[in-house]
């Protein structure tokens, strides 16, 4: 009898437990399916959206904790005042053909060097055989005109080789002046090698016909619209740019830059100033191929404006439209900006090859 009675409560202790997990279960399953009090099921919280579109200018909005962590400085820009300057182009000269002509001209003058040489040397035993036979004919006429010829040929030989001497220093002449033609056919010359290793280059900047600027012995050019670099004049070339027409003049200016790179060139017009506004060069961003910058429209806005009609200068650009004095550009993160703008939206893909799509 008592064992019967442990059996049954055994039974009920496990349909007990059985009956308390079932229950668990069920009221978890309902309890995730239903919606929450308002109704509604919650969804994950808004990426807020920080570029936007005003008045055709692209704007980035960034809180103050944000702009402290990125790095982003602002300063307020003033006018600075600089010379009145005008703006003229030019291309870097190809040097090679200028070391072809100095090649050709040491080795023609080795031709010459060798030339007289021998002409000395026959003109010697011409004068030795024409003496033995003016003296009692010591020598036959036969040996003494084979004497006379020798010393004919290897005359003319040396006359050869000097005239295409001279036509090639003529020819450095005719295509890059005197100053350079001379620098090209001095063997010695430091000018020339600062030239031949890439030291210096050259460059042929041309003025507009019939305009009354004056080349100055100093300007400054810049090449992809960097920094500006000093160059110095050389001569008036001989040679006019086929593009561009007019008054062509050759400078050199230390810096590597690449043959047939386009220069432009800055020429003081007179002594006369101007005021601009100065950005320095930290504060541009390139996008587009041009320059941009941010403008602080608002504690937490900046947008990115074009820098139309600019002048580079060494540590950045004169500018005259686009910025007003006083206005707030960002000098330190616009490159972060750029990249904050160019991101794209949360959701999106990056891609951005119709493929994609």
């Amino acid at each position: 009898m008592n064992l019967r009675y442990k059996s049954g409560r055994l039974v009920l202790h496990i349909l007990t437990i059985g009956l308390t997990v079932i229950t668990t279960m069920a009221f978890t399953y309902y309890k995730s399916g239903l919606p929450d009090r308002e109704g509604i099921t919650p969804v994950p919280a808004a990426v807020p959206q920080r570029v936007s579109i005003v008045n055709g200018l692209t704007m980035i909005t960034l809180d103050t904790a944000t702009q402290v962590q990125s790095g982003l400085l602002v300063e307020s820009l003033s006018t600075t005042t600089h010379r009145t300057e005008t703006t003229v182009y030019g291309t870097v000269l190809d040097l090679q053909p200028l070391f072809d002509l100095r090649t050709r001209f040491m080795s023609t003058q080795a031709d010459v060097d060798t030339a007289k040489a021998v002409v000395a040397v026959s003109r010697q035993e011409y004068e030795r055989n024409r003496i033995l036979y003016q003296d009692n004919q010591n020598i036959s006429l036969k040996t003494y005109q084979a004497a006379q010829a020798a010393y004919l040929a290897d005359k003319a030989k040396v006359n050869a080789v000097q005239r295409i001497s001279e036509s090639i220093r003529g020819a450095v002449r005719q295509q890059f002046g005197e100053p350079l033609g001379h620098w090209t056919l001095d063997p010695h010359s430091p000018q020339f090698e600062k030239l031949l290793n890439r030291q210096e280059v050259l460059l042929r900047i041309s003025l507009p016909a019939g305009d009354p600027i004056q080349a100055t012995n100093t300007i400054q050019i810049a090449a992809n619209n960097t920094q500006r670099l000093p160059a110095y004049l050389v001569s008036p070339s001989p040679q006019n740019d086929p593009v561009i027409q007019g008054n062509a003049f050759i400078y050199r200016t230390a810096a590597p830059i690449a043959a047939g790179t386009n220069i432009v060139a800055y020429l003081p017009t007179s002594h006369e100033t101007t005021e601009d506004i100065f950005i320095p060069a930290r504060a541009i961003v390139w996008y587009g191929g041009q320059p941009w910058v941010y403008v602080q429209t608002a504690p937490d806005r900046f947008a990115r404006r074009p820098i139309a009609r600019h002048a580079p200068l060494q540590g950045g650009f004169f500018v005259n439209e686009s910025i007003k004095a006083g206005e707030r550009v960002v000098v330190s993160g616009a490159q972060l900006l750029l990249s904050e703008e160019l991101r794209p939206p949360p959701g999106s893909s990056a891609c951005k090859d119709p493929e994609c799509d």
